[in-house]
């Protein structure tokens, strides 16, 4: 359990409460910050550009045993963000993306943000209609790294990975498939 700062508390329980949402895209050399909010709000010594009206993130939907992805939009678009949405996929598939739900206090200073989703992009596409331009990302929830299976099995070799020097699984393979004879009553009889 969390326990909250007096100053959250309060802010929690006022009676006009303010949450935007905090989008974090960590690409290679050339990270985007924005917020749902229509000003920039700095927040862990990065400045959150405002994005309001501008776009739109899917709702966060979570639920037992099924992982979800994200898709969200940005219209509008600078060209800086063109050219990034026009290269290389390679740049754009995996890059970390964590969305924060910031709690502002009366003066729209961040008190709390605590991390709301966690993925990594998949596509970005550009959609254009000759007049409006935006960008629209589909992210993968890092949660799906659960739904993988192990690359590593109970061998020699893979323990040797792991733990240089482990003689733990060394004979594993040459005792795989000896049957194991457990000695009968009698025979524990005899030996009194």
């Amino acid at each position: 359990m969390r326990t909250l700062a007096p100053q959250t508390i309060d802010t929690l329980n006022a009676s006009m409460l303010t949450i935007v949402q905090l989008v974090y895209m960590e690409f290679p050399g050339f990270p985007v910050a924005l917020n749902s909010a229509n000003r920039p709000i700095a927040y862990n010594s990065v400045m959150y550009e405002g994005a309001a009206g501008l776009g739109s993130v899917g709702a966060v939907e979570d639920s037992s045993g099924e992982v979800k992805g994200l898709q969200f939009e940005l219209s509008g678009v600078p060209i800086e963000y063109m050219a990034l949405a026009l290269d290389d996929a390679a740049i754009v598939q995996g890059t970390p993306v964590t969305i924060r739900l910031a709690i502002l206090d009366a003066v729209g200073q961040v008190i709390e943000a605590p991390i709301d989703w966690i993925g990594r992009m998949d596509t970005m596409s550009i959609q254009e209609d000759g007049e409006t331009c935006s960008i629209a990302v589909t992210a993968e929830s890092s949660a799906v790294d659960l739904l993988r299976g192990n690359a590593l099995t109970t061998s020699n070799a893979d323990q040797q990975f792991l733990y240089p020097g482990d003689r733990a699984f060394e004979y594993v393979a040459s005792q795989a498939g000896t049957p194991v004879v457990w000695p009968t009553k009698q025979l524990f009889m005899a030996m009194r």
